[in-house]
């Protein structure tokens, strides 16, 4: 804590050289730890400037809920009610209007929520999303024009429309891509270790990133773990796209077709 405060004084001195200020009222900290583990009991005085930081147990940070132990929650159950109430406008209006018209509103008012940062928060337990899964499989069944309780498996190949565990695929598939081919900012330029850096040897797998031992289910989400093992299941000859315009293309037929 004494390192954080003298490393906030000095943050401060740089804000008065350089003439900014901090808007304390709207800065707070989180703790981060598992929920399986306990903190000491006890308040934590952070201040700037002789102005106490208010602790919180979850924030938004660039339209994205974080919580203390990482597991998304406050961010899945905000967008779920956010989608909840647009599939009710939506499920409402659906007479009036054509299949393609709810495709376009589909797109407006519920897909935009669900691939936001899908590759952070959507790499978790499946019961996590089990609410958003339903809430989309009902905003499927009002464009097709179908029963409420009818199989969407189908239909979300006819539409072309990709599930949420299918979004987190491709993303993760995109970020590897962009590793791959050097267009992603350089302090993630060591960020993976492929199998012809530990051997020379001719091998199928040779262009392969290994996957990082994870101890914690929560470290198996990340994507030092889950991006290698998504760009390992892909056909070589989508990892070799020339762009990515044509990656995502090839990879989004994969997902369709798998």
């Amino acid at each position: 804590m004494d390192l954080v405060n003298s490393e906030l004084a000095a943050i401060a001195n740089w804000f008065r050289a350089n003439k900014l200020s901090l808007n304390v009222s709207k800065t707070n900290f989180i703790v981060f730890h598992s929920h399986r583990k306990s903190i000491p009991n006890q308040r934590l005085v952070i201040s700037i400037d002789n102005k106490a930081i208010l602790q919180v147990k979850s924030a938004k940070f660039l339209g994205v809920y974080v919580d203390e132990h990482l597991t998304w929650k406050d961010h899945i159950a905000h967008i779920s009610n956010k989608v909840a109430k647009n599939v009710g406008i939506f499920s409402r209006i659906s007479y009036l209007l054509p299949r393609n018209t709810l495709n376009n509103l589909y797109y407006s008012l519920i897909h935009l929520y669900l691939i936001y940062c899908n590759i952070g928060w959507a790499s978790n337990y499946l019961t996590r999303l089990r609410k958003l899964v339903i809430l989309q499989k009902g905003a499927i069944r009002v464009v097709a024009g179908v029963f409420y309780n009818a199989h969407t498996k189908q239909i979300f190949k006819d539409l072309r429309i990709l599930q949420i565990h299918q979004i987190n695929e491709m993303q993760r598939c995109e970020f590897m891509f962009r590793f791959e081919n050097n267009l992603l900012p350089i302090a993630f330029r060591d960020f993976f270790t492929s199998v012809s850096d530990i051997h020379m040897h001719n091998t199928r797998t040779k262009d392969h990133y290994r996957t990082d031992f994870a101890r914690t289910n929560s470290r198996l989400f990340s994507i030092k773990c889950s991006g290698p093992i998504a760009w390992n299941s892909l056909p070589s000859d989508i990892r070799r796209s020339p762009t990515l315009y044509l990656f995502k293309k090839s990879v989004r037929k994969f997902l369709m077709e798998s």
